[in-house]
């Protein structure tokens, strides 16, 4: 009894087993399904071919040759601010005056100065010419003396005068001596002491001057059109000489700074030295701007050259130290395409459709299209050249992740 109760659980067990094997042995076979390759639908362009002028992209930043800084001539307290930063200003505008109680004692001391010795010169002369009169006298009367020195010594031998008159008349001949040769040092000395005084005026005067202009710089104005960069006192500052007060820039000739990448600074030198001045757009606050390159910076360095862009004519829009994405137009490339930023790949091949199949291209990269050549689409394209490309070849223009040779694409019209 036993035994049956422990085989009849393994004889269900091995039929239910056997079952399932001959189940699973004479089930029906799936028919085997045909490994198809993948098929990629894709869009394409049309190569076409023209001569169009490429175009780079450069950041720069605003400048001003011609920003001046008005410093203060003097220590001194500054009486008022008449403008803002920001503010534009117009030719002969005051900006910023100093009180003139500063500088007008000095000017009152110099001109003091001068005057004294304006009058000095004119005594020396008045001196020099009584010196000048008075010398024939001198001269006679040293004669009249040795003429008496002469008559007593006569006099004296034949014994009609005494020794001490004679010795009298010659002390007179001697003090005559002296009296004409002090008043021909007098005369002889006369251009010196004048050149002297001369130029001792020279100084009075150039420190007047420098009194007058220091007073006149106290009132700071504008020189030109333009914009206040930077205002650096408030009314009441107490400032030292030579410190800034005021900075202002005109609103014509402002240029902008760029770097020239290493690789396309042959062609704009080049075109520089043949009298080319290569053109540039910039959109700022809604307003599109011509720039003219004029000039290249007489030293490079490895980020590139710097290049000076020059605006065309003045903007409000256009503000120093500004940054700004300039549009430079190159000269004209012929046999060139303008394609979609999206037909490019790794920077250096295009792919080429051919029997539904893609072929890859080596191309050269020139720069942007620009707006010359973004037809109708409105969209930014890139200017690419190579030997290998025909015109009426089909360009792919969708951007596979996996695009490599010989990959199959269907072109969605």
């Amino acid at each position: 009894m036993n035994k049956k109760k422990v085989l009849l659980p393994i004889l269900l067990l091995a039929l239910g087993i056997g079952g399932f094997l001959a189940l699973k042995a004479t089930r029906p076979k799936p028919p085997v399904a045909a490994v198809e390759e993948p098929l990629w639908r894709v869009r394409t362009e049309t190569v076409q071919l023209a001569t169009i002028s490429p175009v780079t992209s450069l950041n720069g930043r605003v400048e001003s040759p011609e920003q001046t800084s008005a410093a203060a001539p003097g220590i001194g307290r500054v009486l008022r601010v008449e403008v803002r930063e920001g503010q534009a200003v117009s030719p002969g505008q005051r900006l910023v005056e100093l009180d003139p109680r500063d500088f007008q004692p000095q000017v009152d001391q110099a001109r003091g100065e001068v005057d004294e010795l304006q009058a000095t010169i004119a005594s020396e002369q008045l001196r020099h010419q009584a010196d000048l009169d008075q010398l024939a006298q001198e001269k006679q009367l040293l004669e009249f003396a040795a003429a008496d020195v002469d008559r007593f010594e006569q006099l004296r031998r034949e014994n009609f005068y005494s020794q001490s008159a004679v010795d009298q008349s010659r002390q007179n001949l001697a003090r005559q001596q002296i009296t004409l040769r002090s008043r021909e040092l007098s005369i002889a000395d006369h251009q010196a002491r004048l050149n002297q005084l001369r130029a001792r005026l020279s100084k009075a005067q150039a420190n007047l001057d420098q009194a007058e202009l220091a007073l006149r710089r106290s009132r700071v104005v504008a020189a030109f059109a333009g914009f206040v960069a930077k205002v650096e006192v408030a009314a009441g500052d107490q400032v030292n000489s030579g410190q800034s007060l005021i900075s202002l820039y005109p609103a014509t000739g402002l240029e902008v700074r760029a770097k020239l990448p290493s690789t396309l600074q042959d062609e704009f030198i080049a075109d520089l030295r043949r009298g080319a001045q290569p053109t540039a757009t910039a959109l700022v606050a809604g307003e599109t701007l011509q720039f003219t390159l004029m000039r290249t910076a007489a030293a490079a360095d490895a980020r590139g050259l710097d290049a000076f862009f020059v605006a065309r004519r003045p903007s409000a829009n256009l503000r120093v130290g500004e940054m700004v994405n300039l549009r430079v137009a190159r000269a004209p490339v012929d046999n060139v395409l303008a394609a979609p930023y999206a037909a490019l790949f790794n920077g250096r091949q295009i792919y080429r459709v051919e029997a539904g199949r893609l072929s890859a291209l080596p191309v050269e990269v020139l720069g942007d299209a620009g707006s010359a050549a973004d037809g109708d689409s409105g969209t930014a394209r890139l200017l690419l050249r190579s030997p290998a490309l025909k015109r009426g070849d089909l360009l792919l223009v969708t951007h596979l992740p996996n695009a490599i040779s010989g990959l199959k694409v269907e072109v969605v019209k």
